[in-house]
């Protein structure tokens, strides 16, 4: 209890304490409008987490990174490469879209459309954006909770450059990374390769039973040409292949199955080409993702073997015109969406479906002090209804120092072909739709105070008792406040930071829990600046109350991190990262494990 105390005036104290500093302002973004703009060009809530954060804090994984940002929690069914469960201001992870480099990672052969975040390696990760609030108005279906956009390193400087990484610690935990550039003249092109392999942890408990291990590789690619200043184009690659061991509480041997086992194996290519007549951008994009999953189990039920499989197509046409007002956005997007997942040898279920969808999306400033955004997105499906999103947001400046802004948005999300595989018997699926708003006050970079509101209409459920997905006939209602400051350098040594986030309803009309949400989570930082190339670290995680299903409770905990970073020269640095300071044991989903206190090191030489 005193621990929390302490977390929590952290972010009272650091209300009162400010100074001038980088804007996060002037960081660029393209997850708002599909384009590159500043942050301060949209009335977006953003988060962007950069590689130099990534570093001074320790993330070992892109799990590790999101768990700390504003408005997500993460739960996960044991250690490393285990299933995580993702929310974002308390929608799951079906309604927040994920992508890396513009491509979309969420599998539509998943229970609700989720990406396989626990998958992706941090060594490739140059910047995190995180758009929290409705987004279909501009991205479509499964984007009503927000948007994740992943960008990968790229070439910084002309000729050959990269990067050799090693890392390891507790648990067996070992990998290697490397990264290759070059850049000269009209030709760039990079490859980024990662291996991770852990002996892990028991993933149910106790603690004491057999280890389930993951091993994760991946090979991401990409080559550009520019023909003309106003001319280019561009492929790209991301492959990743894992296999791991699992348990689920179902099995007939609980904790000590040594045979449950998984293998996946993801592929997603893209290409651009992109031309500037005058003021008048357009691109054309072309993206192709493959997913296969494959889970073997042996259970109370017997021996099992789950298969799933997808396929997406998405084709886009963006075109963006910068005028005197500020910018306009035209888009027209064609997707193929397939999938089946089979059970031993039962006949495979499928589902598949397309969508057409046309946008406009505008943001303008009449005054200097106000910004308008406002879009407009039309969704054709052929076997859904068709579907009107949009977006109305306002952002004034009280000040130089002082802001209000405010959104409201409605989205849709759609079904995933899982989900259309295995309807309730009777029942015909439909996309749920989302309406909500958001409103913050803001000062500089140092304190965002904001209220959020969302209602979830049609919501996709799974009945536990028939085993078949429906339309939720309750409706849904997720609000919560979301709190977020930091400090100036102090004493030219120390920052502090601190966020927070408060869900005030975790249940729908008909009283049913919302699951593995938790009701609050603070982060707080103290990071210690000892010069300019050593920086000490010491975070805080706290999560509140949340019920896994069943009803069942995880309890309350706090969890310590300390991180060590030194750069010894232009090419050279090391990591040292004691995660779970206190060896703190807790369960973020009832029955599974979590890590104790567990260390790990990495060091980068970079050419």
């Amino acid at each position: 209890m005193k621990t929390n105390i302490i977390l929590l005036s952290l972010v009272a104290i650091q209300t009162l304490l400010f100074s001038n500093s980088e804007s996060l302002g002037e960081i660029e973004v393209i997850s708002t409008n599909k384009t590159k703009q500043k942050v301060t060009k949209t009335t977006s809530n953003i988060d962007v987490i950069t590689s130099e954060d990534i570093k001074q804090n320790g993330y070992i994984s892109v799990v590790d990174a999101l768990s700390s940002t504003l408005g997500i929690n993460i739960s996960q069914n044991g250690g490393a490469g285990q299933k995580s469960s993702f929310f974002l201001r308390g929608m799951d992870s079906g309604k927040i879209l994920v992508l890396v480099d513009g491509m979309r990672l969420n599998d539509p052969s998943t229970t609700n459309n989720t990406s396989m975040i626990e998958y992706l390696p941090i060594s490739n990760v140059e910047q995190i954006e995180v758009i929290r609030g409705g987004s279909s108005s501009v991205w479509g279906a499964n984007a009503s909770a927000g948007v994740i956009n992943i960008i990968t390193k790229k070439a910084l400087k002309d000729g050959v450059s990269g990067s050799v990484g090693l890392e390891g610690g507790s648990h067996g935990t070992k990998g290697s990374d490397l990264s290759l550039f070059y850049k000269n003249g009209k030709l760039n092109a990079k490859l980024l390769s990662s291996i991770f392999d852990t002996n892990g942890i028991s993933a149910l408990a106790p603690q004491s039973s057999e280890k389930d291990g993951h091993t994760n590789k991946n090979i991401t690619a990409g080559i550009g040409y520019d023909f003309t200043d106003m001319t280019k184009a561009s492929i790209a690659l991301i492959k990743t292949k894992t296999k791991g061991d699992y348990d689920d509480e179902y099995n007939s041997n609980g904790a000590n199955d040594d045979y449950s086992n998984f293998i996946t194996d993801s592929t997603n290519v893209s290409g651009s080409v992109s031309t500037k007549i005058g003021l008048l951008d357009s691109v054309l994009n072309v993206t192709h993702g493959k997913y296969k999953r494959e889970y073997l189990t042996t259970s109370l039920w017997g021996d099992g073997d789950n298969r799933y499989e997808a396929t997406t197509n998405e084709y886009s046409f963006i075109n963006s015109y910068v005028h005197k007002f500020g910018k306009s956005v035209l888009g027209f997007e064609y997707k193929e969406i397939d999938g089946f997942n089979q059970y031993n040898t039962y006949s495979p279920t499928d589902g598949s479906f397309t969508n057409r969808g046309i946008f406009l999306s505008n943001s303008i400033n009449p005054i200097d002090k106000l910004l308008i955004e406002a879009n407009l997105r039309y969704d054709d499906f052929d076997k859904f209804d068709g579907k009107v999103t949009y977006k109305l947001g306002g952002k004034y400046k009280l000040s130089d120092d002082f802001a209000l802004k405010a959104n409201y948005y409605t989205s849709l999300n759609a079904p995933s072909v899982y989900q259309l595989a295995n309807i309730l018997f009777g029942e015909t699926l439909k996309p749920s739709f989302v309406k909500g708003y958001d409103a913050s006050f803001s000062y500089k970079d140092y304190l965002s105070l904001t209220y959020f509101d969302n209602s979830i209409k049609d919501d996709i459920v799974y009945d536990n008792i028939l085993w078949g997905y429906k339309n939720n006939t309750a409706d849904e209602n997720i609000r919560g406040i979301e709190i977020s400051s930091s400090t100036p350098t102090l004493l030219d040594r120390f920052i502090i930071r601190a966020n927070y986030t408060h869900l005030i309803n975790m249940k729908d009309e008909s009283g049913t829990p919302l699951y593995n949400r938790a009701q609050d989570e603070l982060n707080g930082w103290l990071e210690y600046f000892y010069d300019e190339s050593t920086t000490l670290s010491l975070n805080a995680h706290y999560v509140g109350e949340r019920v896994s299903y069943g009803n069942m409770p995880s309890g309350n905990y706090t969890v310590w991190n300390l991180n060590l970073t030194k750069q010894f020269n232009d090419n050279f640095d090391l990591g040292l990262y004691i995660k779970n300071l206190f060896d703190k044991d807790y369960q973020s989903i009832y029955n599974y494990n979590s890590e104790g206190r567990s260390i790990y090191a990495d060091i980068k030489y970079r050419f």
